[in-house]
């Protein structure tokens, strides 16, 4: 019995050590996927994927970097010693922390920037069935469904578009994330980039604009590919355009990355 108890004092005593070793980190993955699947609509959702755990799968190394960023702003917070001087005169303890010792001001830090960050890229994404929409009518109906058509069947295009055009934008995210992670150590980036009172959403904005452009380009090599494609199609007839592509897809990727 003695035993017991000092197992269980022990463990009392060390429970807030482990509490204080650790930050709280902000998982935003599930939010993100709950406003994606909103932007989306269900069936275009569950067209790109097929459950909710696979798209939070997906967000999760965007979470994780955006997680990065707002450990790495609060630590220079806390560490700035004039941090009081432009905070009202209140230590970094007392402005994000609650209680007499503000003990978890830094796991509070990092949540409300992680999650400024993460509403900004939530506000800055597309509509995956509107960029297929967009795409459909710049290349064309008959480009669009060899494009996307699985089996000769047009009638799945649009739904293996928005599937490809959903994935493609975490993708795009994701690789900003990690070159805006970059950006963040130069001077001036929040200024930069932040566009709400405190600059906590700068990194959000960096990932969202950055992102864009990114899918903007590809898009747009994507609908003159695919044009070419369907010119080379029309001109050199189905057996010779498939003896030198194989598919349609093929081409467009090929041609696409040139």
């Amino acid at each position: 019995m003695r035993k017991v108890l000092i197992i269980i004092a022990a463990a009392a005593l060390l429970a807030p050590v482990a509490a204080m070793a650790t930050a709280p980190q902000s998982s935003n993955a599930s939010r993100t996927c709950t406003a994606l699947k909103a932007t989306m609509g269900a069936t275009a959702f569950a067209q790109a994927y097929p459950t909710f755990g696979a798209c939070v799968s997906a967000v999760t190394p965007l979470d994780k970097s955006n997680t990065t960023s707002a450990q790495s702003l609060c630590t220079a917070e806390q560490n700035d010693a004039n941090f009081a001087a432009s905070h009202n005169g209140k230590t970094f303890a007392q402005f994000y922390g609650t209680g007499k010792s503000g003990k978890d001001a830094f796991g509070r830090c990092v949540s409300q920037k992680a999650q400024a960050s993460s509403q900004a890229i939530a506000n800055g994404q597309s509509n995956p069935a509107k960029t297929c929409s967009a795409q459909r009518t710049q290349m064309g109906v008959s480009a669009f469904d060899k494009l996307y058509g699985v089996n000769g069947n047009a009638k799945n295009a649009f739904g293996k578009c928005v599937s490809k055009a959903a994935r493609a934008q975490v993708n795009a995210e994701t690789s900003s994330a990690q070159l805006c992670l970059t950006e963040q150590s130069l001077s001036g980036f929040a200024a930069h980039w932040g566009t709400n009172a405190n600059l906590s959403n700068a990194f959000g904005k960096c990932v969202s604009s950055t992102a864009k452009n990114s899918e903007a380009k590809q898009q747009q090599s994507t609908v003159h590919a695919a044009k070419a494609c369907l010119a080379l199609l029309n001109s050199e007839g189905a057996s010779t355009f498939k003896s030198t592509y194989a598919t349609f897809g093929a081409c467009v990727s090929a041609k696409a990355k040139a």
